[in-house]
């Protein structure tokens, strides 16, 4: 037990740990020591949970000392001891005594997390390639009907302006609120066509450093209008990268124009740039109110926004790129504003 990948737990019929083998320490972080010491139940070290946050009104474990069945499986969250989620799968099978009463139940828990993860995000990235086939075809159905009613309406706003009408202003109004609407209409299909030409790469060897100077020398001066300060570091020397320089400073431009927009009454931006083993690290911080818990993990989906006029493309669109490069995006909750990672291979 002491070598197994799974952790094993043995309790009894109060739920007290009499048994902790170091992977089950490994999974939880609490020590069999801790545990010992403590007379630590199974439910306060576990938490166990469903996915909706509900605590489990029935420990499967506890329901072998009724004696309906000998062995059991479960799949549930439990909370570790610094308070992270981790999915687990767990078999419970009996120990009977001498007189063949049910003495003890046994969890034999294997860690799913990475697991879950890894099958959920190939889920979403292969409904993201479908939605971008798809989005590059809707977008160019609709592009054309959208210009012809566009200019229907300029003609009609036209011939009322000929005419003094006494319902000549509320024509103008609703003639006005369509082409605002087509307007959106349209921006929202060249961000479907944007999103589905994203991971079309054409790499070149190429500078991350210069790369970003060059955005940051047309991004400043919209910057300084809105009160926030930019500022790049490089830790250590660099080198170059296999990328798409385009694409790559649209996936950056996404990430520093958000952040700009979070920070209404001005802040700060820190853009660092590292090398940790073979990748290339991006960090981008600033010090704006952050990103609400309930939308951790919508941010990155395709169509979810939460500005008002937003299609809620341009966070898929810069995961795509990075995802595209062969690295990865992830986001950061921090005690003031929000940081996004990209990790770039640099072979």
């Amino acid at each position: 037990m002491q070598y197994l990948n799974d952790g094993v737990f043995i309790f009894d019929k109060d739920r007290k740990i009499v048994l902790f083998n170091p992977a089950c320490e490994q999974i939880v972080g609490f020590s069999a020591e801790e545990i010992t010491k403590n007379e630590s139940n199974c439910f306060d070290i576990f938490q166990c949970h469903s996915s909706d946050g509900e605590c489990m009104a029935i420990c499967p474990g506890l329901d072998l000392f009724k004696e309906k069945r000998t062995k059991i499986a479960r799949e549930y969250l439990i909370k570790t001891k610094e308070g992270k989620q981790k999915r687990v799968v767990t078999n419970y099978s009996i120990i009977k005594d001498d007189n063949n009463r049910i003495e003890y139940v046994v969890g034999v828990m294997h860690d799913i997390t990475e697991e879950k993860m890894f099958n959920e995000e190939l889920v979403r990235s292969k409904t993201l390639s479908t939605l971008g086939q798809y989005s590059n075809e809707l977008a160019h159905e609709i592009k054309n009907p959208l210009n012809a009613i566009s200019i229907q309406m300029s003609l009609l706003e036209r011939e009322i302006g000929k005419h003094d009408l006494s319902t000549g202003e509320e024509l103008a109004d609703v003639v006005r609120v369509v082409k605002e609407e087509i307007s959106r209409l349209n921006k929202l299909a060249k961000d479907c066509l944007s999103f589905s030409k994203s991971g079309d790469l054409e790499r070149t060897e190429e500078d991350i450093r210069q790369i970003i100077e060059e955005l940051l020398s047309l991004v400043t001066p919209h910057a300084d209008l809105n009160g926030v300060n930019i500022y790049l570091s490089m830790s250590g020397s660099c080198p170059q990268v296999f990328v798409d320089r385009d694409k790559l400073k649209q996936a950056f431009l996404n990430l520093i124009l958000n952040a700009i927009e979070a920070m209404a009454g001005g802040g700060k931006i820190a853009i660092n740039v590292s090398k940790k083993d073979n990748y290339l690290n991006i960090s981008i911080k600033d010090t704006g109110p952050g990103i609400p818990d309930e939308q951790h993990d919508k941010i990155f989906d395709l169509f979810y926004s939460t500005k008002s006029g937003g299609t809620g493309v341009g966070l898929a669109i810069t995961k795509n790129i990075i995802h595209a490069h062969g690295g990865n995006i992830r986001f950061e909750k921090l005690v003031e504003g929000a940081e996004f990672i990209i990790e770039l291979p640099l072979s």
